[in-house]
């Protein structure tokens, strides 16, 4: 359990000062990774979250601004289990705090997030919790900072928000379709494939673009949310402010390799509108290109990652359209991957795929669930098998 030792409003101590994020389930892993990438702080994984030290509330700032990977970034100030019942689980969440922190928590604004079965919603939780804290004192100045609480099922996590929006959302999302993925996601696969800017990555099937801009963002250091700064931990700290000049002079002008490719032109149109938006259309190749026409625009054994999502068997799309684009797709990488190439596909159904590329003289490297929300995606990562002949 954490907990306040002082609390001011310029500047805080906290004993064993963390910080956590916020994930969609099945990120945690690229969330940590991504983390200790930023500010060399080591995380421990629960489900949906990733708490790690912070040896100044700067980091989380820089957190907030650059991760790709996470929802929300909250300075922790108390974690505990609770039950199905709203007065003892609020009792049990502020119990330990002192009378000074009370009173220095109870005119915040209150913001609930909740998942799990409860006999209470998200709304009665911060309702409460705010009516609790403010019987605590006759404090009357209203604070700057914003109080988050996050319940995933039988866990509850007390904290200021530093984001004070949902840091999955990209302002440069704008023409997408209902099967594009989100950039949280996106980003995710890019880095489940290992990818390291430099790399000759080609996502053959872009839709709106998104695979290919988080890879673009992350090769060039330009913070996802460049053109979206406000974060609510400016109104916590003027200062902080400082971080935006920061992490913007690291920002590169070019980021090299990155291929975007589909077969409709109106997904080209998008996904460069799109890139545009986010500022990184001169870092991307874009191009209206059938995935059977990979072996045009590459060479044999010349690209290093292939990284996708494709269709699965639905209502709207049979299973012989689905086996041919499968069938193609693992053709075309088997002639232009490198010998230790790979291929990263993201689908709602990987069975078919799997078999495809086993037959195919294709291993699977890694497989692993990612969600958004209660959505559930398989990401599988295959490699060639070297000692096999290449047609």
């Amino acid at each position: 359990m954490w907990c306040l030792k002082r609390f001011i409003y310029t500047q805080r101590i906290f004993e064993n000062m963390k910080g956590i994020v916020i994930v969609d389930k099945g990120l945690e892993n690229v969330a940590k990774k991504e983390i200790k990438e930023k500010i060399n702080s080591e995380g421990t994984i629960e489900e949906t979250i990733v708490i790690f030290p912070i040896k100044e509330e700067e980091e989380l700032c820089k957190v907030a601004y650059t991760c790709q990977s996470i929802k929300r970034a909250i300075l922790l100030i108390n974690k505990v289990q609770i039950t199905n019942k709203l007065d003892e689980s609020i009792n049990k969440l502020i119990k330990k705090l002192s009378k000074k922190d009370l009173n220095s928590l109870s005119k915040t604004f209150i913001n609930c997030e909740r998942n799990g079965e409860h006999e209470f919603n998200s709304v009665e939780f911060a309702k409460k919790l705010s009516k609790k804290l403010k019987q605590q004192t006759t404090q009357t100045t209203k604070t700057k900072e914003n109080l988050y609480v996050y319940i995933h099922n039988k866990k509850a996590y007390l904290g200021i928000d530093f984001s004070g929006k949902d840091l999955g959302k990209r302002t440069h999302r704008i023409f997408t379709s209902a099967s594009s993925l989100k950039g949280t996601l996106s980003f995710a696969l890019s880095m489940i494939a290992k990818y390291k800017p430099g790399e000759i990555i080609v996502d053959p099937s872009c839709e709106s673009g998104t695979i290919a801009i988080e890879a673009a963002l992350y090769a060039t250091k330009k913070p996802v949310h460049y053109y979206d700064k406000e974060f609510s931990f400016k109104k916590i700290n003027d200062s902080f402010e400082k971080i935006f000049e920061k992490e913007d002079k690291k920002i590169k002008k070019e980021a090299k390799n990155i291929y975007s490719f589909d077969k409709l032109l109106r997904n080209i149109h998008n996904s460069k509108k799109n890139a545009k938006i986010a500022g990184v259309e001169k870092n991307i190749n874009f191009s209206k290109t059938d995935i059977s026409w990979l072996d045009t625009k590459f060479e044999k054994e010349s690209v290093d990652k292939i990284i996708t999502k494709l269709p699965s068997i639905s209502k709207r799309i049979n299973e012989k359209t689905v086996n041919k684009i499968y069938q193609e797709l693992i053709y075309q990488a088997k002639y232009v991957l490198k010998k230790n190439g790979t291929l990263t596909i993201c689908t709602l159904k990987n069975q078919l795929i799997k078999t495809i590329a086993e037959k195919k003289d294709f291993e699977m490297k890694e497989e692993q669930i990612i969600y958004s929300g209660k959505q559930k995606y398989y990401v599988n990562v295959f490699k060639k098998l070297n000692n096999k002949q290449i047609d």
